[in-house]
This record gives structure tokens, sequence and C-alpha cells, in this order.
């Protein structure tokens, strides 16, 4: 009896020091994949630290590169840097269908605006905030099941804006 006891511990503690099984690498697809649903947007210029060009009242400036609709809701960091807007545009590159826009303001107000518009290729709608404020982020959602691309513009009707 006391032997079989010794037998059971020395075979489970060998047991316990197996390696344990390797992972199987996620297939090129896979990793293509996750990568496409981690994209994020992040500020349209690579450093961050750019200063805007001051720009004239009813200019529309770029603030979000072409960006796939099927990635569905995205978020584009805009800055209180780049001034004041009251206005977007969103274009169409291919058919986009836009379903709504949350705009957060560098002042902690936000506003909520349901556009739910089918964009063909080359077409656009330009959205009125109704307000000229600094825009810290943008929401944009989209439905997923389109191949198109959208970029956003941002125009203000007031006077020169940005800085030097």
């Amino acid at each position: 009896m006391r032997s079989s006891v010794l037998f059971a511990i020395i075979v489970g503690s060998s047991v316990s020091y197996a390696d344990p099984p390797k992972p199987v690498p996620p297939t090129q697809e896979a990793q293509q994949k996750q990568q496409e649903e981690n994209n994020g947007r992040v500020r349209l210029d690579e450093k961050g630290n750019k200063k805007p060009e001051p720009r004239e009242a009813g200019e529309w400036i770029e603030l979000a590169s072409p960006t796939p609709a099927k990635h569905g809701t995205e978020i584009v960091m805009v800055g209180k840097e780049a001034g004041s807007f009251s206005k977007l545009r969103f274009s169409s590159q291919g058919k986009t269908i836009l379903r709504d826009v949350k705009v957060y303001f560098d002042d902690g107000t936000t506003k909520r605006l349901r556009i739910d518009k089918i964009l063909p290729d080359g077409k656009f709608t330009v959205v009125d905030l109704k307000t000229d404020k600094r825009i810290d982020r943008i929401r944009v959602n989209t439905e997923t099941q389109t191949k198109g691309l959208y970029a956003i513009y941002g125009s203000s009707d007031g006077a020169v804006v940005g800085t030097r």
C-alpha cells in the first residue's frame, strides 16, 4: 500500500512538470483582421505637435484622411490647436453610409448629429454645428457592409482662425 502511494506521488509530480502545449501562431488573415480592428484614429499630423496654418473663414481643412467605412465607429482626434469649426464636411470615395456623428468640443460640451445618409462615390454632405467652437474629437458611426471611404473636413464662418 505504501509503495502505491509513493508511486502515485512520483507519477503525479512528473506530470506537473510536463511542458505546456505550444500556442498555434495565428494565420496571416487573422493577424490582418486583428490589425484592422485595432486601428484607432490619431492626429492627422504625424508628430502630434505641428501648429496649424492660419486659415480664412469658409476655408475647408482636412481633419481626417480617407477612412474605411467598414471600421464602423471611429474616433478622430482634432485638438484645440486646429482652431474653431462651425461646419463639418464628410466626403465619400465609394459608397458610404453615414449614420451619426458625435462632436466633443474642447469646452466639455457635446453635440450628437443623426445623419442617416447614403453618400455615393464622389459625393459629400455638410453638417452645420450651429456654433463656432474648438473641437477635441469626433466620433463617426458608419455602416460596416460598404467598401467606401470617408474623409472629414472642417470650416469656420468666423474670422481668421489658427495660430502662427
